[in-house]
């Protein structure tokens, strides 16, 4: 897992690497707003979430595979890739239940229980 391993651990060198993420949380975010353009597409934010993790598991399984050129090789890592991503997905989902535990009130204040919460 040669390229992989810098995904999450550089992130902070990588400039642009919360303003890619911003843009993939701006569409999940449209794609929960009623009046989004593309209204066939809007759905409870569920939905979209479960849609951007299959998304995110699609991409990254070939992210992984462009690193062999076998498909032996890339059978005999399987392992190796699923705990590479699980491993770096629950990192990365601690931190932001972390960050929302401790900003719970600021991001979540006293409202209609009917209003989407949108992503902040």
């Amino acid at each position: 897992m040669s390229k992989n391993d810098e995904i999450y651990e550089n992130n902070e060198s990588d400039e642009q690497f919360f303003e890619r993420a911003d843009e993939f949380i701006n569409l999940a975010n449209q794609l929960i707003d009623s009046t989004h353009q593309v209204s066939h597409l809007t759905t409870e934010p569920g939905k979209v979430s479960a849609s951007f993790m299959y998304a995110n598991a699609r991409f990254s399984a070939w992210h992984a595979a462009c690193s062999y050129q076998h498909v032996d090789d890339f059978k005999k890592d399987r392992q190796v890739i699923l705990d590479y991503y699980v491993e770096q997905f629950k990192s990365m989902l601690e931190s932001n239940l972390d960050e929302y535990e401790e900003n719970f009130e600021a991001y979540f204040p006293k409202a209609d229980p009917e209003e989407v919460k949108r992503f902040v």
